[in-house]
């Protein structure tokens, strides 16, 4: 009885070890899934003119964190251009409604200049939070929009928090941005709407 009860403990600090063995990698990679909207209720007619999609971030690379004992354990890194991914995401939630999106700059005045810039973006797990929301994702853009002689900055963002298990991977980090940023492209989009000409 007392072997198989030792055995038993040795069973459990043996995965909870091998847990937190494996959450100690210095670095991970993430990739997001292409962006699919959602089919749109009303079709809208109307163009946009998108100068640009940039990532003004300091460290364009760098999307999260994981943090244990009040470091950082874990940087997770992305492995394709956050910009480009926004850029082909937005095109496609204002191409679904009957949006025309154009990347070309137009003669016509009236159709609405917008240039994207991602200020902020990221997500830390805190394996220090047991029991309560331990997990956050922001993201954050500023539109500039020029339309005939308007000039117009919006700032669009979105703060999110949930609990997950704490030895949870890198892989919490990846889906719970994604579904930060998908929600922040629908967001912007909403934004954009105004503008259409």
């Amino acid at each position: 009885m007392i072997r198989s009860f030792t055995t038993l403990w040795t069973v459990i600090i043996t995965i909870f070890i091998g847990f937190a063995g494996c959450a100690q990698k210095p670095q991970a990679s993430i990739a997001l899934e292409p962006f699919e909207p959602n089919p749109a209720v009303y079709q809208k007619s109307g163009t946009i003119y998108l100068a640009a999609v940039k990532d003004i971030r300091k460290n364009r690379g760098v999307v999260g964190k994981i943090i244990k004992a009040g470091k950082i354990v874990t940087t997770v890194t992305i492995s394709q251009p956050v910009d480009r991914w926004f850029q082909e995401s937005i095109i496609k939630a204002l191409k679904v409604e009957g949006c025309n999106v154009t990347t070309k700059k137009s003669a016509n005045p009236k159709i609405a200049k917008i240039t994207i810039l991602i200020d902020r973006l990221g997500a830390t797990l805190n394996r220090d939070e047991l029991t309560k929301e331990n997990l956050e994702a922001t993201a954050r853009v500023t539109l500039l929009i020029e339309q005939g002689n308007k000039k117009i900055t919006k700032h669009v963002g979105l703060t999110q928090k949930k609990w997950v298990p704490p030895f949870t991977s890198e892989q919490s980090i990846q889906e719970y941005l994604q579904e930060t940023l998908e929600s922040l492209v629908e967001s912007v989009r909403e934004h954009i709407d105004a503008y259409r000409f």
